[in-house]
């Protein structure tokens, strides 16, 4: 069932709220303790699925979970009481068709979409084909422009860089007056050696970070062929919209070009390094809303970059009950 991000506005007044990314430090959250709703981000819904049940899933990608993927969607509609938020200006940027039919009739749970790009409804620049999702009757064009809103705040978050920062900004549009955070690192650089092998294997992420292995086995298992899945998942839509972008000549020569890449290439893989900047002013900006608004904000992770944040308190251990 379709929701509007407006819907949730204060839903989570007076409560707390836990923030659950998929890093190293995941598993250390006492969640029998917690009391609160949880929101998670990325592939952390899947890794904590036998500890907990997550109340809000906010995705910003177009490679897992994608609802026009049978298979994920089998895994999306596994958790029927979570709301999902998909990023509709990331999922619709290249790989895939926006499809009516399939997000009604075949998504078993609640959802919905958010923009965070088109500020004020502007397009693109170059123009791309998340621009024709615009929608001019909504109140605020973007999940960003929607915590000003809610917030009386006159300065608002930049194009982020991290899916973390959507989840931190739904935590405040929620209202909740406590937000924890776990398993969310933000690294400025990659693990050593990082390779494809240990991304596909579930050990590391597309950026370079390292997630959290101490989960039960046969999730592991179940991540791992997600990705093996998903690398085939991607090719194969990645040709087909290249097809219908391209006349057949052009695509003869992607497809050389490709495998010529694949053969002589070491593939280098983007981390958070340059965007860290960026991603630690746009929450810089959150916690100053919370700070104003009495929300307390604490982390819970050592080594994540979000204790370099003036407003987020770092947690050593929890010495009481959530």
């Amino acid at each position: 069932m379709k929701l509007n991000l407006e819907d949730l506005i204060n839903k989570g007044k007076s409560k707390s709220c836990l923030i659950l990314g998929p890093g190293e430090t995941m598993s250390e959250f006492p969640f029998k303790k917690f009391k609160g709703k949880i929101i998670v981000i990325g592939n952390a819904g899947i890794r904590c699925r036998d500890k907990c049940i997550p109340d809000y899933w906010v995705v910003s990608n177009n490679h897992f979970p994608v609802p026009y993927v049978s298979s994920h969607r089998k895994i999306i509609n596994q958790f029927r009481k979570t709301i999902f938020l998909f990023s509709e200006s990331t999922l619709h940027d290249r790989l895939w068709k926006k499809s009516v039919y399939i997000l009604k009739k075949k998504l078993k749970v609640k959802w919905i979409f958010f923009d965070e790009r088109h500020f004020n409804y502007n397009k693109c620049t170059p123009e791309n084909k998340c621009c024709k999702y615009i929608k001019k009757n909504k109140e605020c064009s973007t999940i960003q422009e929607l915590v000003n809103k809610v917030y009386k705040h006159g300065k608002r978050a930049e194009l982020a860089g991290s899916v973390f920062e959507f989840a931190l900004a739904l935590a405040l549009i929620l209202g909740f007056s406590k937000i924890y955070i776990q398993g969310v690192d933000l690294p400025t650089k990659t693990a050593r050696n990082i390779n494809e092998k240990k991304i596909n294997d579930g050990s590391f992420g597309q950026l370079g970070y390292k997630y959290d292995a101490r989960i039960n086995p046969k999730i592991l298992e179940e991540i791992k062929q997600i990705y093996v899945d998903l690398e085939k998942i991607i090719t194969k839509q990645s040709s087909k919209v290249f097809l219908e972008d391209n006349n057949i000549f052009y695509y003869l020569i992607y497809s050389i070009v490709k495998k010529i890449k694949k053969i002589f290439l070491n593939t280098r893989y983007p981390f958070f390094k340059d965007d860290i900047a960026l991603i630690l002013r746009n929450i810089r900006l959150y916690a100053n809303i919370a700070k104003k608004n009495k929300i307390k904000i604490y982390n819970l992770s050592k080594k994540s970059n979000l204790n370099k944040v003036k407003n987020i308190t770092f947690l050593k251990r929890i010495k009481f009950s959530l």
